[in-house]
């Protein structure tokens, strides 16, 4: 179901990305029972969350909520996250995102 370019670009295997994005459901049809992928409410939260999680695996610090950038039809198209190993730098990153966030 998932494409190669999905495995590749966030760096999990397929049935993590179906558990993920995806729920699972039952459909009943003319020629028997089948299951049926639909993509989870909100995927943009979770990609954001998938990421935070990747980078706590490799940095030490790492901001909780991301700054949610969107375009000029309010759809989100981008997500500022900052990770390091330097926890002040981190702090810092973490103020400007929510002070950012008030102002939006």
């Amino acid at each position: 179901m998932c494409s190669e370019r999905l495995v590749s670009f966030f760096g999990i295997n397929e049935d993590e990305i179906l558990r993920e994005f995806y729920s699972k459901a039952k459909e009943m049809t003319l020629f028997g029972e089948i299951d049926i992928y639909r993509k989870v409410e909100d995927s943009i939260s979770k990609i954001a969350q998938l990421y935070i999680s990747r980078l706590q695996n490799i940095f030490k610090f790492v901001t909780e909520r991301p700054l949610v950038m969107k375009n000029t039809k309010n759809v989100p198209i981008y997500h500022f996250v900052f990770a390091s190993n330097n926890e002040n730098a981190t702090n810092i990153a973490g103020q400007i995102i929510e002070s950012r966030k008030t102002k939006s």
